[in-house]
């Protein structure tokens, strides 16, 4: 599972609105907000996108998008 409450945490941070963030991204607003409540999961282009908007570190990216428990998870034991 995506870390769904660090990403709202980073978003808040920079002072974004949700609706400009689904607009970069290129989604909506009701698609945001599933991808954010883990209803839903990031695509690696949203993924990327965001953590440059957000201005996200390598390793604050994975860990938000790849790390354990998430669906991009490619470490490990991963199949």
């Amino acid at each position: 599972m995506t870390n769904t409450e660090q990403i709202r945490t980073y978003i808040d941070n920079r002072g974004l609105k949700l609706s400009h963030v689904a607009r970069v991204l290129g989604i909506s607003c009701s698609a945001l907000h599933q991808k954010l409540n883990d209803e839903s999961d990031f695509k690696i282009r949203e993924a990327d996108r965001l953590s440059a908007m957000l201005g996200l570190t390598m390793e604050q990216r994975d860990a938000c998008f790849f790390g354990p428990g998430t669906p991009m998870y490619q470490g490990k034991g991963a199949a």
